[in-house]
């Protein structure tokens, strides 16, 4: 896989860093936006225009559902991941119907990020197991 321009939107300063040391080092991969919510990462969105958004689910301010409906709204081309420590179903759901391309759960993420990555320039979703039997 070529390297990918990749955004990361997290509150969490210390994940944030995780996970562009996991993206750059071992994935090789390029983080060229780290935002810590959603606010901040919708004001980058003229200026860069990553592969992949990595989106954080809960953040203060503007959350990752409702940054992802705005760049949804503005046709944003970056394809958006969520990345997650949510399990139910029911919440799973809403990610979807947000319009993200798929979820990652945040406790498998060192297995699951580059499987979901390849999914998605493949122009596949991706999603844990059993999230594509909801009803």
């Amino acid at each position: 896989m070529q390297p990918l321009n990749i955004a990361i939107v997290d509150d969490n300063k210390s994940f944030r860093e995780s996970l562009r040391f996991f993206l750059e080092k071992i994935l090789l991969h390029k983080v060229i936006v780290e935002s810590d919510n959603g606010n901040h990462f919708l004001e980058t969105t003229d200026s860069t225009t990553p592969d992949i958004v990595l989106m954080d689910i809960e953040m203060p301010g503007m959350n990752g559902i409702i940054t992802t409906r705005e760049l949804i709204k503005r046709n944003y081309p970056s394809k958006i991941l969520a990345i997650t420590n949510h399990q139910d179903k029911v919440y799973l759901k809403e990610l979807i119907t947000a319009g993200f391309k798929g979820i990652v759960l945040k406790n498998n993420i060192h297995k699951d990020l580059p499987i979901a990555l390849d999914d998605l320039i493949k122009g596949k979703m991706h999603f844990p197991r059993g999230i594509l039997k909801i009803k």
